[in-house]
């Protein structure tokens, strides 16, 4: 995080705000900094975090929203429901198609999103 903050701060010479959009199951962690310390001279980078366990309470909301980062959150939170449920998950694609189709997305563009949720 903060190698491609600073790397597009010295390419662009103006300030990047950075994000960590974490996915992983463990729900107390969040890790929201790098820092370091060498013979005295001391660095801390910090940043906000999204998790998207978090947002499991909302998954019914997410269904509903047209925004692709709701789209893939509620898809990512349908993934770790299923998990071990073949039968479920299969069940939980189709139900994301019939509901990308009803808000008005194409073939491609579906297809375009399951390549990245798969």
């Amino acid at each position: 995080m903060f190698t491609y903050n600073y790397r597009l701060y010295d390419r662009h010479a103006t300030p990047i705000a950075s994000l960590a959009v974490l996915a992983d199951d463990e729900e107390d962690w969040k890790l929201d900094h790098f820092s370091y310390e060498i013979l005295g001279c001391r660095l801390r980078f910090e940043f906000p975090v999204v998790k998207l366990l978090d947002c499991a309470d909302r998954i019914t909301q997410l269904d509903k929203d047209t925004n692709p980062f709701a789209i893939v959150t509620a898809a990512h939170l349908r993934t770790r429901q299923t998990r071990r449920d073949p039968d479920a998950r299969y069940q939980a694609k189709r139900t994301l198609v019939s509901l990308l189709y009803r808000q008005g997305w194409d073939r491609q563009r579906i297809l375009d999103l399951f390549a990245v949720l798969d």
